[in-house]
């Protein structure tokens, strides 16, 4: 069904996101002083991701709702 494939690009581009965040975030805060383990880093990460997956998946499934039109 088509909401199972919205779930499913949800989640793909927030693991993508959440990779991508866990090396940005480790590189930055490095170069900027900051000492911060992987796994403080990780778990942070993932609940960024989380809400990321929510809020992309809400906003797809709303413009599914509205069919693209907002009269």
């Amino acid at each position: 069904p088509m909401n199972t494939l919205h779930a499913l690009e949800s989640a793909t581009n927030v693991v993508v996101g959440y990779l991508i965040n866990v090396v940005l975030v480790h590189i930055l805060l490095h170069a900027l002083g900051y000492e911060i383990r992987l796994v403080e880093n990780a778990s942070f990460s993932l609940v960024i991701a989380c809400v990321s997956f929510a809020r992309g998946y809400c906003i797809r499934e709303l413009f599914h709702l509205k069919g693209g039109k907002w009269n």
